[in-house]
C-alpha cells in the first residue's frame, strides 16, 4: 500500500514526468504507414478477370439506355415447409399450375427468374443471359439463355433452372445476369455471392 502511495505521491510532485512515459508508450500508428506483411500482387484491372469458376467471359460496355428494373428470384420447391400465408401458398400453386403427377410436379420444381428489363434506344438484337452456381456443382459456371430479335421496350423474361438441371445441381447459390448486344454486356446485376 505504501509503494501505490509513494508513487502517486510522485506522480502529483513531477507531473511532467510520467506525461513523458506516457507519450513514449503510445505508438504512432497511421495506416499508410503500415507495410505490407505478405507477399500478395493484386491485380491492375481486376474487371478483365472472369468470374471463378468460368475460362472466359465477355467484355462489360454498359450502356445508359438499357437497364434492369426488377429481378425476383423464387425457389419452387414442395420439400420446404409452407408459411401459412395465402398469398404466399399460392405462389408455388401458381407456378406448379398444370402438374399432377409426381413427375411433373418434379419437372416444375427449381429455380426461378423473373426479369424486367428494357431498352430505350436502337432496337437491336439482345440475349438475356443467367450465369448461375448451384449447391452440387460448386464452382462450375452453368449459363441459361434468352435472345430477342430487334427488340425495343420494355420486357419481361422468366428464365427457369428446373427439372433434371435442378434436381441434380440443386439449389442455384450465386448468380449473375446479364444483357447482351453485339457481344457485349451493356447491363448486369449479380447476386451478393457472385
Amino acid at each position: 500500500m505504501r509503494k501505490i502511495l509513494s508513487w502517486a505521491y510522485l506522480a502529483i510532485l513531477f507531473p511532467w514526468a510520467s506525461a513523458q512515459e506516457e507519450e513514449k508508450g503510445v505508438p504512432d500508428f497511421r495506416p499508410a504507414q503500415v507495410a505490407p506483411t505478405t507477399n500478395v500482387v493484386v491485380p491492375a484491372d481486376s474487371a478483365s478477370r472472369p468470374p471463378d469458376g468460368m475460362t472466359s467471359d465477355l467484355p462489360v460496355a454498359l450502356d445508359e439506355s438499357v437497364s434492369l428494373n426488377k429481378i425476383y428470384t423464387f425457389r419452387n420447391d414442395r420439400s420446404l415447409q409452407t408459411t401459412g400465408n395465402p398469398m404466399l401458398d399460392y405462389e408455388k400453386k401458381y407456378w406448379d399450375h398444370g402438374a399432377i403427377l409426381q413427375k411433373e410436379i418434379q419437372g416444375k420444381q427449381g429455380n426461378i427468374f423473373v426479369i424486367n428489363w428494357n431498352n430505350d434506344g436502337k432496337p437491336a438484337d439482345f440475349m438475356v443471359r443467367v450465369d448461375y452456381r448451384q449447391a452440387n456443382t460448386r464452382e462450375r459456371v452453368m449459363t441459361k439463355v434468352e435472345r430477342y430479335e430487334n427488340f425495343d421496350g420494355y420486357e419481361k423474361t422468366v428464365i427457369k433452372v428446373v427439372g433434371d438441371d435442378y434436381l441434380r445441381g440443386g439449389v442455384v447459390n450465386s448468380w449473375r445476369i446479364s444483357i447482351v448486344r453485339d457481344g457485349k454486356i451493356v447491363a448486369q446485376e449479380k447476386s451478393f455471392i457472385w
